[in-house]
């Protein structure tokens, strides 16, 4: 070796280690442009780190020589190798410093790497081997390392030697005289069970010699925690985490004495934080990713419980009150935060029984302890629960509304605090199931603004508040508006920080939202107060974060104001500020431009066609802010290498810019609105949308459901713009194409897109997404989305085939590696949630091919039918209205009549819930009205039955206290009334009238399930018509009755006029009347009566304008 050479590569490296920027930089252009090219400088490093007395020169000399091994190791004279290799042996296990000696090793298996599988070394493993087998400790640690080291390679001439390597280690577990081999062992261990699980017929030979060594990894784990050895555990907690993730077969039964010991030890609050927080992050992952084990062995209530004493334990309160920084917990860097994540984790992947249950078992005691830290983890408990679990959530109002006010009473701020934080995230999930109890709440809340001593507290009460806000009814806020107007502006002039002002201007957005048209009158004086915060609204300079999130809510929230107040009012600050918008999608900020997105997705919600204008503008910025990465890779920019520390195990290559992926994702929405809004005008933009779209679904790190709903939004914006809301395709497979040319080639590429990615998707959410999508599409389009022609089936034949995979569980989103245990008596609400999407699918696909379905419906049939049995409530009760639905659409054509009736009539008539038997009732009523048979011999039994049905609902709307319940019971009544207003249509004579009419009248108007209406009414009409002596008796009644509905028909009709642009979405579904024919009928009906009876209509206030 040229010994300048060397001194000068020594020098240099030596120059990078000084206190002086400039020399650094020249150091290390010199080391890249001089040294790293030359095949002499790795030789060098090797010889400097084994000569030099400077262990810094050591380190730096050993990290170089492994990033340059793996390029220039075969440029290395060859003559020069065995010495080289020789050396590097003997240096690492002379060295003394661990971490010195560690860097040795990886140089070792960088070399071995390329020489290895080129049969250079061949030595190397047995020298390894036979240190391990010294009786020298020390021998033994660097053996076990430099082994470790060696299998991280994961080189293919390891694989024969496995079998002995697991052998080895599985005894070394036990080594008695050094924690270090012990360590070493599992960790090699780790990289074996990889290798293992990656190779079909190793797996089958060494599972179970895999499986024998777990015990002992765990003794070593419980000698670690008992020693604190800080570091040590945490690289056992990152095999045992690694090993969550590996063949189930590998580990077996020994994963539950983990959860045990791990459970056990995060509970116990004499041992270091970092333990519990390392154990605590391992229950969430067990629970995410063995999902099927916690479930078969029943886990789910302990793991609960043990989350709850966690959660219950001591935390720094005034940090909790007045640290600002820490208000997400995002860092959830205590026991308590990290075991509400726990419960989180918990709610959403197992089912209500295994993790709510118990949760609220345990409430009680915890709301009620003396314990104000137990009072507020019980809160916050139910907070964090309801995101996983809103619907069975939501069953609970009753004790839980109770258990808030209590909280928001606390002589304790903390408790006050986790109050309002779980009413923040209540009203977040369950929305008006929360806000129905606003008289209670909402002076509970502004009595804590005005007595607030801690900064936090304030802010809770404030998110408390906007969320409370949001979601109120209409005409709630309009007794609450003209106080709580002057309340916020009050509270924005005294706030001095920028995230309390953000807080207060979310509300006063909030109270917009709410109140509609009744939110003009403090339009004009609340863009006033918020203007100054958005001036020069592109520009962050010399803003911090806190200034520019209050500056990105504002410009959010004034655009919220414009969709409550319509474009009129607007029109006045428009020109300006969609400006300011278009402006802020060039700042540097993403949260900036996220916000001038939101603005124009609201934008085009008011203006519709009249924002045309602004398409050659914004859609070019919007497809150029879809194209950003979502993440980065650390790379040196010197040398194009990963910049990691070879040390450091939480290095992450790659950097995830969450804020990106936000922005696009809202960009996203803003396109499908604009498209929405915009119609015919957008076509221009629709291909370069879509190809945009279509590789964000594919490449996107985290937007793909977003890029997908948009694609879906697109396609169905353009469909309308050509045929109208209103459309209505022929049903059937086509003969052929019944939309033009255009449209049909964008249909046929969202099916292109859509369809082979349902078959293959793994995130659960991507599939609903999917399917919701999809379900629409057939809604809208007409079986065209799905099928062109009667010889084109193989697109159908693909989504037939992920709706039986997803119906049986078996689909790539639901399997997991172990078998799922027997069905439980509930379901988690993804399944849940998967199953009545995937329903939908095919309801719709029923109505779009009507007698085309009834083949692919005999192939669903029995599975669907199974599930009338389920032990899972919501999965029966969505069963049998699928196949209700499924009905509806083959009309006529249902060649299955008889069968489906026995299984609807089986069901009403002995399952205990009168959810369950309200949809029976549905289904029967449906199948009577389509059936080709004549079913009249069935009447006297359905029609008892029925009577049993409403006497029992009668007896249950007696006791219903949440609104919950009281829309089941309106709902059961709908689908009974329904059912025997279908049944005197078919066979009138078949039913006895005089005790059927006033019973029915009785139970009406309806308040819920108003697609009932129609039969009902047509009852109404035809009896009338043909004078029946019965309904001309009840008259009265049926004045009343529509007195009721022209009522309820004229606030839904107030509430489409004066409510916020696109709040109420459920205003389809509060129509009373299925079409306008059916409306006039019953004005003629009651024009008629009204002259018959001598003003017994007029003389109603509500009816007297309707007949007019």
């Amino acid at each position: 070796m040229d010994a300048q050479f060397v001194s000068s590569l020594e020098e240099t490296l030596k120059q990078t280690l000084v206190p002086d920027s400039a020399v650094i930089k020249e150091a290390s252009n010199k080391l890249t442009k001089e040294f790293y090219p030359n095949p002499s400088t790795l030789p060098s490093l090797i010889q400097i780190a084994q000569t030099t007395s400077q262990n810094e020169i050591k380190q730096l000399a050993l990290v170089e020589a492994r990033k340059l091994s793996l390029d220039k190791w075969e440029t290395v004279d060859a003559s020069l190798k065995p010495s080289i290799r020789e050396s590097l042996l003997k240096g690492t296990f002379a060295e003394q410093n661990k971490r010195l000696r560690n860097l040795s090793a990886y140089v070792i298996a960088a070399i071995a790497e390329i020489d290895l599988d080129e049969n250079q070394w061949p030595d190397l493993l047995s020298t390894l081997v036979t240190a391990v087998q010294s009786t020298d400790a020390h021998s033994r640690e660097v053996g076990t390392f430099a082994l470790f080291t060696l299998l991280e390679t994961r080189i293919a001439s390891v694989v024969p030697h496995i079998s002995d390597l697991l052998n080895l280690f599985g005894t070394l577990l036990n080594d008695p005289a050094s924690k270090e081999v012990r360590i070493n062992s599992i960790l090699s261990l780790d990289v074996i069970s990889q290798t293992i699980e990656e190779n079909d017929e190793i797996i089958a030979q060494l599972a179970e010699p895999f499986k024998a060594t777990v015990p002992s990894m765990i003794a070593v784990f419980k000698d670690i925690i008992s020693s604190d050895d800080v570091d040590s555990a945490k690289k056992v907690f990152n095999v045992f985490n690694s090993l969550i993730l590996v063949d189930s077969k590998l580990v077996g039964d020994h994963l539950l004495t983990m959860i045990q010991i791990v459970g056990e030890m995060v509970t116990n609050t004499q041992l270091d934080e970092e333990y519990r927080i390392f154990g605590l992050q391992f229950l969430i992952s067990c629970v995410s990713y063995r999902k099927s084990k916690i479930l078969s062995n029943k886990l789910g209530p302990q793991i609960t419980l043990v989350a709850l004493k966690v959660a219950s334990g001591e935390i720094d309160v005034e940090d909790e009150l007045e640290n600002e920084d820490e208000e997400n917990e995002n860092e959830e860097n205590s026991p308590p935060s990290l075991a509400l994540r726990l419960l989180a984790v918990l709610g959403a992947e197992l089912p209500p029984s295994q993790v709510v249950t118990p949760l609220f078992e345990g409430l009680p005691q915890l709301l009620t302890s003396s314990n104000q830290f137990e009072r507020r983890a019980g809160l916050l408990a139910i907070g964090v629960c309801s995101s996983g679990a809103p619907d069975y959530v939501s069953l609970q109002i009753q004790k839980i509304i109770p258990a808030i006010v209590n909280g928001l009473k606390d002589p304790e701020i903390i408790v006050k605090v986790a109050a309002l934080r779980t009413l923040a995230q209540l009203t977040s999930e369950l929305q008006d199931i929360v806000t129905d109890h606003h008289e209670q709440l909402l002076p509970l809340i502004i009595e804590i603004i005005d007595s607030a001593s801690s900064v936090m507290a304030y802010k809770y009460a404030c998110y408390a508040l906007d969320g409370l806000i949001e979601f109120m009814s209409h005409d709630a806020m309009g007794k609450y508006i003209e106080p709580l107007m002057h309340k916020l502006f009050h509270m924005l002039s005294q706030a001095n920080s920028a995230s309390l002002k953000t807080a207060i201007v979310s509300a006063i957005g909030s109270t917009a939202f709410a109140s509609g048209k009744a939110f003009t009158p403090y339009f004009e004086g609340s863009v006033q107060q918020l203007e100054p915060f958005i001036a020069n609204s592109a520009s962050v300079e010399g803003l911090s974060e806190e200034e520019i999130e209050l500056r990105a809510t504002t410009f959010e929230n004034i655009s919220t104001m414009a969709r409550a107040v319509g474009s009129q009012s607007f029109s006045a600050y428009a020109k300006p500020l969609v400006e300011a918008a278009y402006s802020s999608l060039s700042s540097e900020h993403s949260r900036i431009r996220e916000s001038g997105f939101a603005f124009i997705a609201n934008m085009a919600k008011v203006y519709g066609a009249e924002f045309a204008g602004f398409l050659d503008e914004i859609v070019p910025k919007i497809l150029e802010c879809l194209q950003q990465e979502e993440f980065s890779f650390n790379v040196d920019p010197e040398t194009g290498e990963f910049d990691e520390d070879v040390e450091d195990e939480d290095a992450e290559p790659i950097k995830v810019h969450t804020g990106i992926t936000i922005e696009k994702e809202i960009a996203s929405v803003a396109l499908g609105e604009l498209a929405i809004g915009t119609g015919k005008e957008f076509f221009k933009y629709v291909e370069p949308s879509v190809a945009v779209l279509e590789d964000q679904v594919e490449n996107s790190y985290g937007m793909r459901e977003a890029a997908m709903t948009c694609l879906f939004k697109i396609t169905k914006a353009m469909f309308v713009a050509v045929y109208g809301e209103d459309f209505k395709a022929p049903s059937g497979t086509p003969t052929q194409p019944y939309v033009d040319e255009n449209v049909l080639q964008l249909i046929q590429k969202l099916r292109g897109i859509s369809i082979p990615l349902l078959a293959e998707e793994f995130e659960s959410t991507m599939v609903a997404s999917i399917l919701d999508g999809v379900a629409t599409s057939l809604y809208t389009f007409g079986p065209i989305f799905i099928i062109d022609n009667a010889s084109q089936t193989e697109d159908l034949g693909k989504l037939c085939a992920s709706l039986m995979d997803l119906l049986k569980q078996e689909h790539t989103c639901q399997v997991e590696d172990e078998e799922m245990p027997k069905e439980e008596e509930d379901s988690s609400e993804t399944e849940v949630m998967l199953n009545e999407a995937t329903l939908e699918v095919l309801i719709n696909l029923a109505i779009a091919l009507k007698g085309d379905f009834v083949p692919i419906f005999a192939s669903f049939k029995d599975i669907i039918l199974a599930k009338f049995n389920s032990k899972s409530k919501p999965l029966k009760v969505g069963s049998i209205g699928a196949i209700a639905e499924m009905v509806e659409g083959m009309k006529e054509t249902n060649t299955y009549s008889e069968e489906l009736l026995q299984a609807f009539t089986h069901k009403l008539a002995n399952d205990k819930s009168i959810e369950v038997k309200g949809n029976a009732a549905y289904g029967i009523g449906l199948i009577i009205q389509y059936s080709t048979v004549d079913l009249a011999a069935t009447y006297p039994h359905i029609l008892e039955l029925l009577f049993h049905l409403l006497n029992k609902t009668d007896k249950k709307a007696g006791t219903v206290d949440d609104e919950e319940a009281k829309e089941v019971v309106n709902r059961s009544y709908a689908n009974a009334c329904g059912c025997v207003s279908r049944m005197i249509l078919k066979h009138e004579q078949a039913v006895p009238l005089e005790h059927v009419v006033p019973a029915l009248l009785a139970h009406l108007p309806l308040e819920t399930g108003l697609e009932e209406n129609k039969p009902i009414f047509e009852v109404i009409l035809k009896l009338y018509g043909s004078n029946n002596e019965i309904i001309v008796n009840q008259t009265p009644k049926v004045v009343e009755i529509f007195a009721g509905v022209f009522k309820a028909e004229a606030e839904r009709v107030k509430l489409m006029n004066e409510s916020t642009l696109g709040r109420e979405e459920n205003l389809d579904s509060m129509k009373q009347f299925a079409s306008d024919d059916l409306k006039n009928k019953v004005i003629e009906l009651l024009k008629f009566l009204d002259q018959k009876f001598s003003g017994v209509v007029s003389s109603n206030e509500i009816l007297r304008t309707v007949i007019a």
